[in-house]
């Protein structure tokens, strides 16, 4: 055994160990680490761990053997071996046919051994050690992959679950734990320890995973006093099918933001493919902001109908106006469920569309993209004018028998601005997939390997992230914006909204002063009336009313309207 060691990182040096009959090894240690006959323990346990503990400052792995009891079931005699000891499994085979795996074996027949016996007062003693190995050891560097030198500690364990929220396997996480600690060997654990225990944890939910989030949540919703609302539906076989919920905090945000809520889902969520649905507002810094969740079975009516109804027995009937995306199912709850409500298909799913319905190339190449977004995106323009843009568009590009264009155009008062521009609030949703940005965010803490409790910390930890940048965006908020000129009305908008908010509102004032070219005004019945030329807009005009009694002020433009 001795042309077997590692020259590279040899076992313990000559000052270590000393060589005794021929290619036997035993190790050289100090009197207090290493057993003796007769030595004296209280149980079998504290026996082992002192034997666990010699081989691991000696450099090698020991382990529990053969047990002997009497007819009282107590134990009488105990072994403890290398993990070395025994012979090799034999998988020879004259058939090669059977594809057999490239394994290797540790065990040599290693004879060292600890027995211990019962001492007839309720303790143990050494009865018998074989100290001589016939195996090189571990050494330094190969001490740390040694399983009496690797433990998982509790730190550990949450270490490898709080970086599972954070969508952080655990290949990657035990990376991050040696770059903390500084080096692999004061890790403690190897990398197949980590992902040992993040597989323990997923076997451990098993199939009991919904049983215990549903749990959970009623935890949550008891130590909330109720500011935690759930609602959830099982199938015949207590299969969990559909899953609502929402915070206190979800809940205050949707009295204050709910005017118009979106949602879509998505898909890479869970193991058990459910959809997740976020319910998403826009907050008063132009962020998104979380209102709820669902987990459903699947997208079809029935399932929307539900997560609609749990919205509306949760949150009310308060909301405005929804936006989703063009799926028809979804239309049909809504409709059912919201009547009268507002419904809005996102312009950002649809003009992703573009290239895929007409062709990437097409797209990319001709003017024809860049023409219709000057109709398709634009504010200020009236009905007339964008059906006019657009058939002229369309016209110029040949395009006037693709079925798809023709579909967009009958559902054009669904997602063109010109048809619900004088809605509030609407205005704030008309260009950007909050939705689609939403789940893009969430999609960076959840995998479709997540259990449904792995899959709620890390919904939990998205939220928390997005609320504390909320947080941060209020904090700013106590440092005044600097003004560009000094307008009355610029400092007070300054004073009044969030900086976010303040600096779309102080291009509009600079544009308004600047810009903007006044073609008449005159004052009837307690109003005075403007009338306002944009010469950036293609001169298009604006009137804007100033009621002299109540002082309110309106612009056919329609923005910032609350």
């Amino acid at each position: 055994m001795l042309n077997k060691i590692n020259t590279m990182d040899p076992s313990p040096t000559s000052d270590d160990f000393i060589r005794h009959l021929g290619d036997d090894w035993i190790l050289d240690c100090s009197i207090e680490q290493k057993p003796y006959v007769g030595q004296l323990f209280p149980n079998v346990d504290t026996s082992f761990t002192f034997y666990h503990r010699y081989g691991s400052s000696c450099g090698f792995d020991s382990r529990r053997s053969t047990e002997r009891k009497n007819k009282l079931k107590k134990t009488t005699r105990k072994y403890f071996l290398c993990s070395r000891a025994g012979s090799p499994e034999d998988d020879t085979s004259e058939d090669l046919s059977i594809k057999k795996r490239k394994t290797t074996s540790a065990k040599c027949d290693c004879p060292t051994k600890l027995i211990i016996a019962a001492d007839g007062n309720g303790g143990f003693f050494v009865k018998k050690f074989i100290e001589n190995h016939n195996h090189s050891f571990a050494g330094k560097g190969t001490m740390q992959f040694l399983r009496c030198s690797r433990s998982l500690t509790e730190f550990h364990k949450r270490f490898i679950i709080d970086a599972a929220r954070l969508n952080i396997g655990a290949t990657r996480a035990h990376a991050i734990f040696k770059s903390m600690i500084g080096s692999y060997e004061n890790v403690g654990a190897t990398v197949v320890d980590f992902k040992n225990f993040s597989r323990d944890i997923k076997e451990y939910i098993g199939k009991h995973d919904a049983d215990i989030l549903i749990q959970k949540f009623k935890d949550i919703q008891t130590s909330s006093d109720n500011n935690f609302r759930f609602e959830y539906k099982t199938d015949a076989n207590n299969h969990l099918t559909q899953l609502f919920w929402a915070d206190g905090v979800g809940r205050r945000n949707f009295e204050v933001f709910g005017d118009v809520v979106s949602f879509d889902a998505t898909y890479r969520t869970n193991k058990y493919g459910m959809v997740f649905i976020p319910f998403i507002g826009i907050d008063n810094h132009w962020k998104s902001v979380t209102f709820a969740a669902a987990l459903l079975e699947k997208e079809d009516a029935d399932n929307y109908k539900w997560a609609c109804e749990a919205f509306k027995k949760i949150f009310g009937s308060s909301v405005k106006c929804i936006v989703t995306d063009q799926d028809p199912v979804m239309k049909i709850a809504i409709e059912e469920c919201f009547p009268g409500v507002k419904h809005r298909l996102c312009m950002w799913h649809i003009m992703k569309k573009f290239p895929a319905k007409l062709g990437t190339l097409f797209c990319a190449e001709s003017p024809f993209m860049d023409k219709i977004k000057n109709f398709v995106w634009s504010d200020h323009s009236s009905i007339d004018e964008f059906e006019d843009g657009w058939n002229n568009v369309i016209s110029e590009f040949e395009l006037s028998d693709n079925t798809w264009l023709k579909e967009m155009f009958a559902l054009r008062s669904y997602w063109i601005p010109a048809f619900f521009n004088d809605e509030p609030m609407v205005g704030l949703i008309r260009t950007t997939s909050r939705s689609e940005s939403s789940n893009f965010f969430f999609n960076h803490f959840v995998q479709k390997g997540d259990t449904l409790s792995e899959f709620y910390l890390c919904f939990h930890s998205a939220l928390e992230k997005q609320r504390n940048n909320n947080g941060l965006l209020n904090h700013k908020d106590d440092l005044m914006p600097i003004p560009k000129n000094k307008k009355k009305i610029e400092k007070d908008a300054a004073e009044l909204y969030t900086k976010t908010m303040f600096y779309k509102i102080q291009e509009e004032i600079t544009a308004s002063c600047g810009d903007m070219v006044m073609e008449d005004m005159f004052v009837a019945d307690e109003v005075k009336s403007l009338k306002l030329r944009d010469p950036f807009l293609k001169n298009k005009t604006f009137e804007v009313k100033l009621n002299l009694t109540t002082h309110d002020i309106d612009c056919s433009c329609n923005l910032f309207i609350l």
